[in-house]
């Protein structure tokens, strides 16, 4: 069974090894470590060795969004998707809590669906020919200041 944690930057190279665009992406490695030095990760982990993880952004118009949800290829489809989406949906925050996703990107669009996100707007451009989906999470412990 797997468990949710905080990351570290002791993760680091395990998380790299997960993501298949950090092994290539020089960038992609640099955002992650920013978003592990800032607490923004939360990882997954199976018998202590992460199997996925989340980062997050408080930078959507000045609200959360959900940058990244990660499953190592040999973790899908038991799973950890939903764990992951569970911990972020769960936890209580000020802002609204958005997340995007390729239109080629069926897998993240049923998990989404799957999980009561709503549509909340398409921006093209982005990814040539592949226009960038965006939603909402409905939140019932939004805490209003």
């Amino acid at each position: 069974m797997a468990t949710i944690e905080t990351g570290t930057t002791e993760q680091f190279e395990e998380l790299v090894g997960l993501d298949q665009i950090a092994q290539k992406d020089t960038r992609r490695r640099q955002e992650l470590w920013k978003w592990l030095e800032s607490g923004s990760v939360r990882v997954a982990a199976e018998d202590g060795s992460p199997v996925g993880y989340t980062a997050m952004e408080p930078s959507f118009f000045g609200n959360d969004f959900l940058v990244l949800i990660l499953v190592g290829e040999q973790h899908r489809k038991a799973g950890i998707g939903h764990l992951l989406m569970s911990d972020i949906e769960a936890a209580e925050r000020e802002t609204k809590l958005f997340t995007s996703t390729n239109l080629s990107n069926q897998p993240m669009q049923r998990l989404l669906a799957s999980r009561g996100w709503v549509s909340s707007g398409i921006v093209f451009g982005l990814d040539e020919g592949d226009p960038e989906l965006f939603y909402q999470f409905r939140q019932a412990n939004l805490r209003q200041s």
